[in-house]
């Protein structure tokens, strides 16, 4: 008697249709994306988590900022984020292109600590830079490292 079985034909274009199936659903995914996306989330989050800090240090503090953001004139330096300084980490050294604000600005962040951004190496810098608009007086926080073609700052 003859038994009823699968042929190799239909086995392996079972096969071929799950790849095909599985190569449409992953570019339709795009994983890499989907994890680039959820780093400049986090960006975000850090921007205005700073943002927010640096505001609230400016209504204690007389209107004052932290010392180290530069004055910037975005309507005469061209790229104003060229003149923005770099935020570091706790006790770095301090230069004309990175200042120190995390004691100014602990009490008033989000766990206490400056965010560092998500592919930010070393010890030193946090990925973030920061200046403000010496037009209206606003402090722009930006995320330099953004990914995807994207800007994330406090402007937008």
């Amino acid at each position: 008697m003859y038994k009823k079985a699968f042929t190799l034909l239909e086995i392996l274009l079972t096969i071929v249709l799950i790849v095909v199936l599985m190569s449409i659903v992953m570019v339709a995914i795009n994983p890499s994306r989907q994890i680039r996306d959820i780093r400049n989330s986090k960006r975000r989050a850090d921007v205005m988590n700073i943002y927010t800090a640096i505001n609230q240090y400016r209504e204690a503090n007389s209107g004052n900022l932290p010392l180290g953001i530069p004055s910037v004139n975005p309507s005469t330096s061209g790229d104003p984020n060229a003149n923005a300084v770099s935020i570091c980490q706790a006790r770095c050294t301090e230069s004309s292109t990175q200042i120190d604000i995390s004691t100014e600005l602990n009490p008033y962040l989000r766990f206490n600590t400056l965010p560092i951004d998500p592919l930010q190496t070393g010890t030193t810098l946090t990925g973030y830079k920061v200046y403000a608009d010496s037009r209206n007086g606003r402090v722009v926080v930006t995320a330099p490292s953004a990914e995807n073609s994207i800007t994330i700052n406090t402007i937008e």
